[in-house]
């Protein structure tokens, strides 16, 4: 028999639901705001006015911009990660090569996811202040990932720690791009999509070059 849902539960579940649909809001806001000034530029004040909620409010959810920030990132390795069926989130070369794949392909779909992820390692891991990146790198690793797999799956396989170069490499081409809107010493009259295309067949070639004799 199943037990009847006392009104205790449906105020708790509506109350879960409620702060969730706000940390949903927030996030948008603080996204857009991200991406349209900057992360430097960006105060709680903004992201609270941005919400419609008071600052007071917002710190009730987050207790700095940092935590934003990372939330987000997430957000788009997530984004990113969708990209791949479940079956294909195993870490191993041929799940690496189908990622690649698609982060090119899909390029203008996830300029915004790109360009985000430049600025985010700009301000937090490509920075001189040790304390902030490790800070950074250690929020990363325990922040629940849905749709990427994580680095301790990836280096379970033989070639895991190719697999990671390989996808670093594409993402910081990826952002770099984005960030710039171009590439740096290009020539101008080559349309980017020729570009991406030899990006491309270049990161497939040494994928399938590793799958063919591991």
């Amino acid at each position: 028999m199943n037990r009847s849902t006392s009104k205790s539960e449906i105020n708790r579940l509506n109350g879960k639901h409620q702060v969730d649909e706000q940390r949903a809001s927030i996030l948008d806001a603080a996204e857009k705001l991200f991406l349209q000034n900057g992360l430097e530029n960006t105060k709680m004040v903004d992201i609270a006015a941005q919400t419609g909620i008071t600052k007071v409010t917002l710190y009730r959810y987050f207790p700095n911009r940092d935590v934003i920030a990372l939330e987000i990132q997430a957000r788009m390795m997530n984004k990113i990660g969708s990209l791949l069926d479940p079956g294909d989130q195993n870490g191993s070369l041929e799940s690496t090569r189908k990622l690649a794949q698609s982060m090119i392909r899909n390029f203008d779909l996830l300029r915004d996811a790109y360009r985000y992820m430049g600025m985010f390692d700009k301000l937090y891991l490509d920075t001189s202040n040790a304390a902030l990146t490790q800070w950074t790198k250690n929020q990363l690793i325990s922040l629940p990932w849905s749709r990427v797999p994580s680095e301790d799956m990836v280096r379970k396989h033989p070639q895991g720690d190719r697999c990671i170069m390989i996808v670093s490499t594409v993402i910081w081409f990826l952002e770099k791009l984005a960030l710039r809107g171009e590439l740096t010493w290009s020539d101008q009259a080559v349309p980017l999509e020729e570009h991406l295309k030899l990006f491309e067949e270049m990161i497939m070639g040494y994928i399938d070059q590793f799958i063919a004799t591991k």
